[in-house]
């Protein structure tokens, strides 16, 4: 029997998060984001609410809602997406 994993889907899309100690909606991430790039800025220090660990924020597509994402996968975090495994 192999084990692989996939991407866990039920946990919760982060819509906040918190960049200089203030909340900053994933619509105003986004923007900040792009208004860095343009500028040849590094990306804003945007952190998970839960965590605080280094989050990106990613546009809606598909049949995604724009939401947060954690740079680095963290299993101990409510917010982070998670693999399971899938038996073959």
């Amino acid at each position: 029997m192999r084990t692989t994993f996939i991407e866990e889907t039920e946990v919760p899309k982060a819509t906040t998060c918190v960049l200089d100690h203030k909340e900053v909606e994933i619509d105003d991430a986004i923007d900040l984001n792009a208004d860095a790039k343009r500028a040849g800025q590094l990306r804003p220090d945007f952190r998970c609410t839960k965590c605080h660990e280094p989050v990106r924020p990613h546009r809606a597509g598909g049949k995604a809602a724009a939401h947060f994402e954690h740079l680095v996968r963290n299993p101990n975090c409510l917010l982070s997406d998670r693999l399971r495994p899938k038996r073959h």
